[in-house]
């Protein structure tokens, strides 16, 4: 017998693998957080994504968001100095934000090194950054270095303490109030106060705003010596400012008030002999500027004063003055014909 048989032609069907949707795609996430990318792939068979049969590819840029620290909220801090009395506690604040959050540590001399949290019998580094010293001695009197470092750089924060031996209360070094001219370009109002422990001195603006040592805002910046320091003031600017020095034995206050007074000017010119045709009708503005604002008026030939714009109908000798406590300015003219005059007076703010 002879053995059957069928002949049979198979053909697999093979699909190159292809990715879909490969155009180039940039993500950004924050440093720690999450981030779903999608390959989605078809083929026959069905492909696995490091198909080796046959391959596609897609290239996908990742950007790894970070942000450098910063100490108590400034990019730049300079050198803080901080006074205490003997016994006392002292807080230093070191809060730094970034990221990814930062490390803290606070480094003492010889490069004594204390990373948050650090708990130790007399000096404390609370996770927020505070160094916390208990019953300060007269060896603690030195340079201290705040360090905040993550991935994206670092930031630091010098503070030299001064420990003293006894308190005196704030007292200033030159006069209770003053009043200064407002004038262009920069204007520095000075702050001197002495005191143990060295006082801690604060601005108040005329609208209630406080500038601590070291701080800026607007126009404004309040210098480690005190002295606060207003950029191309205006007269917006005008007002009372005080300078508060205050520590653990009391408080001193000094008041600078910054003012803006001119004497009057009139800023119009006529000539002083003025000739119409008869039957013309006049103009005449008195213009004015002055701080504070002057009072204006007009005298008539008659000798009357009138006090508002008004018409009158005459000839003879016009007189506008404006005056404030400064002082006053005047313009004099003479009219040939009986003319109807309109007198208008007007100030410059």
């Amino acid at each position: 017998m002879g053995d059957d048989y069928v002949l049979l032609k198979v053909n697999v069907m093979m699909k190159a693998a292809k990715i879909d949707h490969k155009s180039l795609s940039d993500h950004k996430v924050s440093y720690g957080g999450e981030l779903k990318v999608d390959c989605i792939a078809s083929g026959l068979p069905n492909p696995e994504i490091t198909n080796v049969a046959g391959i596609d590819k897609k290239v996908i840029h990742i950007e790894v968001l970070v942000s450098t620290p910063v100490i108590n909220g400034l990019e730049s801090q300079g050198v803080i100095r901080k006074t205490v009395v003997k016994d006392q506690r002292v807080l230093l604040d070191c809060n730094a934000n970034g990221n990814p959050v930062p490390r803290i540590m606070w480094v003492f001399p010889n490069n004594i090194v204390l990373p948050a949290p650090y708990y130790g019998s007399r000096i404390t580094v609370h996770r927020n950054g505070t160094l916390d010293i208990h019953a300060v001695r007269i060896s603690d009197s030195v340079a201290l270095l705040c360090i905040a470092r993550n991935e994206g750089g670092e930031a630091k924060l010098q503070v030299q303490l001064e420990v003293t031996e006894g308190v005196e209360k704030p007292r200033l070094r030159s006069s209770p109030t003053e009043s200064i001219q407002l004038t262009n370009g920069i204007l520095s109002l000075n702050c001197s106060i002495e005191g143990k422990p060295m006082p801690e001195i604060t601005w108040i603006l005329p609208n209630g705003t406080s500038l601590l040592r070291g701080t800026s805002v607007f126009r404004f910046h309040h210098q480690l010596d005190g002295t606060l320091v207003i950029r191309d003031p205006s007269i917006l600017e005008v007002g009372r400012y005080r300078c508060i020095g205050r520590n653990s034995a009391g408080y001193v206050e000094r008041t600078v008030m910054l003012e803006s007074n001119r004497k009057p000017e009139i800023t119009n010119k006529y000539s002083s002999l003025v000739s119409i045709i008869n039957g013309e009708n006049l103009h005449l503005n008195c213009l004015s500027g002055g701080h504070p604002l002057p009072r204006l008026t007009w005298t008539l030939p008659n000798g009357v004063i009138l006090t508002r714009p008004t018409s009158v109908y005459d000839r003879g000798m016009y007189l506008c003055q404006t005056t404030n406590e400064h002082g006053s300015s005047s313009l004099s003219l003479y009219l040939t014909h009986f003319t109807m005059i309109k007198l208008i007076g007007d100030i410059n703010i």
